[in-house]
């Protein structure tokens, strides 16, 4: 699409957004964060949606684009001229037709590339509560510095006033110091003490060797706490602290919203890791594949490789690909990671340009730590056709890599049921296949 008539565009559907919002008036939930805010949204529209009437955004509706669509209903975005003027009048109906059609409450994500995003999308839909998961070094090539992170970050809970709720991940400082800029209610939540949401008691079920003839436990147990309740909660087939973290901010948001402690265990039942995050998948000839593909940054890859060192299994496999947009962090990065992978990995597979340094780091130190073979490919075709050769019911491998890298074609490649691949995996619609 030209730069102009997406701008026009970008105009129009913002114009009869906002109007959309001011006529049916939902309740707006906007999270933001450097890691997890997906993961997140849909956490907060799992919980809300067992007692309210509510929706979220889709996929990466995220931008001053993406909102309008998913205020309109649309779970995934066109390119197309006659996409977006069918869209458009979509939207024109939905504000001129004297009957609600938006539900109550909207769980919108709103993303930031660049200085300024944030700013835009609360004008566009103004939060009533405002989540921030994290901060970190994700698109530091367009911040330049992390604490230009923090500022946008911030303009979220920024927009609240002193009727909202600010949800902050309590166990990151900068997001911490984000109470001190709100009018609103805050609440933190993490796994330190000083939290007011927070978990304690964490197991955590790394498929431990079954009794003969059952399946492998996978999951996390802990007891959540809040002021003086506490619940025990079983999250099943769900992997790592970072898992729990996306809990605790959807039972924070939960709170702001006046549900009670049993309320939010009940319709955790029915909570499970989206697509891309720390899935767990049956690989072929028995393995298990930990499906990370949704995005990569250092932080939650070194998070993912925290999961794989717990994990039971003989033989731990690693393919990792670019992590993207770090900016001067990205040598550093990759090197940091290829450090943890070979401690942790039996054998390291990985492609693209900027893989090939985790590669590097992982030869360098492959005698000393537990990598039995690191190896670099240029292609996936050649990963797949080694890993294939790899895999056996002894195996478990992590598959993780920024969205351009599109490791979700792995995956598919060796999960034993590849036609539940739209049910499994991320950037299965036809925009990306």
């Amino acid at each position: 699409m030209k730069k102009i008539l997406k701008k026009i565009i970008e105009v129009i559907a913002g114009f009869i957004t906002r109007r959309i919002i001011r006529k049916y008036k939902p309740l707006i939930i906007g999270v933001t964060g450097s890691v997890g805010k997906t993961s997140v949204k849909d956490a907060i529209y799992v919980v809300l949606k067992s007692k309210y009437q509510v929706d979220k955004s889709w996929g990466n509706l995220n931008t001053e684009l993406g909102i309008p669509l998913a205020v309109a209903g649309y779970k995934s975005a066109g390119t197309s001229l006659s996409f977006w003027l069918k869209a458009l009048w979509r939207m024109a109906c939905l504000y001129w037709d004297g009957e609600k059609k938006i539900k109550n409450i909207l769980v919108l994500e709103m993303g930031a590339d660049k200085p300024g995003d944030i700013k835009k999308l609360v004008k566009l839909a103004p939060p009533d509560i405002g989540v921030i998961t994290n901060v970190g070094i994700s698109h530091l090539e367009h911040f330049e510095k992390v604490s230009n992170i923090v500022a946008e970050k911030r303009k979220l809970v920024e927009a609240l006033d002193s009727s909202g709720c600010a949800v902050l991940c309590g166990d990151n400082k900068k997001v911490l110091a984000m109470d001190k800029k709100t009018k609103a209610r805050t609440i933190t939540y993490g796994l330190e003490r000083h939290n007011l949401v927070k978990a304690t008691n964490l197991v955590f079920h790394y498929g431990e060797k079954p009794i003969p003839g059952e399946e492998l436990d996978w999951g996390i147990s802990f007891k959540l706490n809040y002021q003086d309740t506490i619940i025990p909660i079983r999250l099943k087939e769900v992997l790592g602290a970072q898992q729990v973290q996306v809990v605790l901010a959807a039972v924070s948001c939960s709170i702001c919203m006046g549900m009670n402690l049993l309320e939010v265990s009940e319709a955790l039942a029915h909570y499970a890791s989206p697509p891309g995050r720390m899935k767990i998948i049956r690989g072929l000839n028995g393995s298990f594949i930990l499906d990370d593909t949704y995005n990569s940054a250092p932080a939650s890859t070194l998070a993912a490789l925290e999961v794989l060192e717990e994990v039971y299994s003989k033989k731990k496999i690693v393919v990792l690909a670019d992590m993207l947009e770090l900016g001067s962090q990205e040598e550093k990065g990759h090197q940091e990671v290829g450090e943890q992978a070979s401690k942790v990995a039996d054998f390291i597979f990985t492609y693209g340009e900027k893989g090939a340094l985790i590669a590097e780091v992982a030869e360098k130190t492959i005698r000393k730590n537990k990598v039995v073979d690191a190896q670099h490919f240029k292609s996936q075709e050649d990963l797949i056709n080694e890993l294939k050769n790899l895999l056996d019911k002894d195996s478990v491998v992590l598959i993780k890599g920024s969205q351009k890298m599109r490791m979700e074609k792995v995956v598919k490649a060796i999960m034993t049921e590849p036609n539940q691949a739209k049910k499994l995996l991320v950037r299965q619609g036809k925009e990306w296949q």
